[in-house]
């Protein structure tokens, strides 16, 4: 992409009185010599897969490779069915979304990785939500744009790799990325959707990727999980005025730094954090013959 800052996706959106999707749309078109109809149709395609992970990361029953938390959708589903939940619905069908497509993503499943596999239970989880709380399908693809345009500059600056800068990297880009097009969803200016990217990142800078074993199953569906819930809340604070202190540029930055700085071991190895615990190594030890060390 041609853009290289949010600053400036923001301040083109804003002058031209456009969403930032619109922008990127404009952009993805140019670039692919295609029309706008076109490129908004082949989105819609990625999310339709988006959906269908859903659905079927809710109805398939899950075999994972360590034999853990296979019936962890059901679990909870039951649970929010039952009306158990301080928080609500909305967040019951966040959560099970969430771990729905994480925990097919493990089982080989078909899923979008926005922006990675170990990440791809994010994106889904809030879209698929706000579709169903009667926001239209277009606005909702539409602003996978806004979540693309703002990704590109992470993939400019910093990067989406677990091996570089931690889950950071993976379920920090997934959950910026969501949150931007959540607040889009819901109204907010080019400004607000920075800010909500923003807003979120800044709060989970330096998270660790640790998966137990190696295997993309504990804490990744977790995390997926969390993730997901953060970006509607970052959404939500960004559209109601609440504005990030750290330009979203310079949030960026700071992710840089801290995936640059970060122990290996932190670093998708299964070489520290959970994956380094006293558990952690037995399960490994029990799936792989080996301890981590």
């Amino acid at each position: 992409m041609d853009i290289k800052s949010i600053e400036s996706l923001v301040t083109l959106a804003s002058e031209k009185n456009v969403k930032i999707s619109d922008i990127v749309i404009d952009i993805e078109a140019n670039s692919q010599k295609s029309s706008r109809e076109a490129v908004i149709a082949n989105m819609s395609k990625y999310y339709d897969i988006m959906k269908e992970s859903v659905v079927n990361g809710k109805k398939d029953k899950f075999n994972f490779v360590t034999g853990l938390q296979d019936e962890c959708v059901e679990i909870v589903d039951k649970f929010y069915r039952a009306k158990k939940g301080i928080l609500g619905e909305v967040v019951g069908e966040v959560v099970t979304a969430a771990m729905a497509v994480s925990g097919y993503n493990a089982c080989m499943g078909k899923i979008i990785a926005a922006p990675t596999a170990g990440s791809c239970g994010v994106m889904p989880a809030v879209l698929t939500v706000c579709e169903n709380r009667g926001y239209n399908k277009e606005d909702v693809v539409k602003s996978m744009f806004t979540a693309g345009g703002l990704a590109d500059i992470i993939a400019q600056i910093a990067t989406f790799a677990g091996a570089e800068g931690g889950c950071m990297a993976e379920c920090g880009s997934a959950a910026g990325m969501a949150s931007s097009a959540c607040a889009e969803i819901m109204g907010g200016t080019p400004q607000q959707c920075a800010d909500a990217f923003a807003l979120t990142i800044s709060t989970m800078l330096g998270l660790i990727c640790d998966p137990i074993a190696g295997f993309v199953e504990v804490p990744c569906m977790g995390k997926n999980v969390m993730s997901a819930v953060h970006a509607i809340v970052s959404a939500e604070m960004a559209c109601a005025g609440f504005r990030s202190v750290i330009p979203a540029d310079e949030v960026v930055l700071a992710m840089k730094e801290v995936g640059d700085g970060m122990d290996e071991r932190f670093k998708e190895t299964s070489m520290g954090g959970l994956a380094n615990t006293p558990t952690g190594r037995v399960i490994a030890e029990k799936l792989l013959g080996k301890v981590n060390k």
